[in-house]
């Protein structure tokens, strides 16, 4: 199972980009575990180290995604970031803080594939305890440390 994190104010546009993320998993027999918050602060509290990959607006209350993820990357370097704005101006701020990507609102289907293909190839690099075990219809992913 994947967790995702999606740090978005606008109600909408989360749950367009939840329904993206269910639809993908049904598509491609992958399990994702979605948790959102309508803030960075929010966010940033009750983070825990290991999300693989967070989506996160730009503008956001008291705290942009900029400063959030460079909150984020001061405990987790690791972790995937890609933001998702209207405010396209802000994309090479976020190579600052080593992200994957960005897109641009309004997300659309095929654009959102190409993200999280790119984004769960570089989960899958960067999980050494994670395996992929093919079962009859689908591809399964586990983590070994929780086998023993």
């Amino acid at each position: 199972m994947f967790e995702i994190s999606i740090i978005e104010d606008d109600t909408s546009a989360c749950e367009v980009l939840k329904e993206y993320i269910r639809r993908y998993g049904r598509e491609n027999s992958l399990d994702f575990e979605i948790n959102c918050y309508g803030d960075a602060l929010s966010f940033l509290d009750l983070y825990k180290h290991g999300s693989y990959i967070i989506f996160m607006d730009i503008e956001l209350p008291n705290m942009n995604g900029i400063e959030a993820a460079q909150r984020l990357r001061e405990n987790d370097s690791t972790a995937v970031l890609i933001f998702v704005t209207n405010m396209a101006q802000f994309a090479v701020k976020g190579y600052e803080v080593n992200a994957l990507d960005f897109v641009v609102k309004p997300l659309t289907y095929p654009a959102f594939c190409m993200k999280i293909d790119r984004a769960l190839k570089v989960v899958e690099t960067l999980s050494p305890h994670r395996i992929t075990v093919s079962v009859p219809g689908k591809v399964v992913r586990l983590d070994v440390r929780y086998l023993c």
